[in-house]
């Protein structure tokens, strides 16, 4: 599968990406902005939260943009913050699909969620 990483200066606006070459950049950033708008959109604060934080969330997506399968990659410290983050993607699923060029099949994505301010 491919794999996109969100580097840590960036984390919190978008996955980046870790291959892809052949891609426009225009295409690649207008696809990862509608992503992480389409996550937002569907991001909830958990009632059992205690703090905020960001939990950062890795997950893959079939070429339609279904996501099919989650994992909590780094907790934020705060197990209902991470358990809405780990719920969110499939949740929001379908996800955006993704450019031509970016991946031939399953593609691994790694994103910060942020909750609070």
């Amino acid at each position: 599968p491919t794999s996109f990483e969100a580097p840590r200066a960036a984390q919190a606006n978008a996955p980046a990406t870790g291959a892809a070459a052949r891609v426009p950049v225009a295409a690649l950033a207008s696809w990862k902005s509608e992503l992480m708008a389409q996550l937002n959109r569907n991001k909830r604060y958990p009632s059992g939260a205690s703090s905020n934080g960001t939990a950062t969330v890795a997950f893959s997506i079939n070429r339609s943009g279904q996501v099919t399968s989650t994992r909590l990659a780094h907790s934020s410290g705060d197990s209902a913050l991470d358990r809405e983050a780990v719920s969110l993607p499939k949740r929001a699923s379908p996800l955006p699909k993704p450019p031509d060029g970016v991946g031939s099949g399953s593609i691994a994505l790694i994103v910060p969620i942020r909750f609070g301010n």
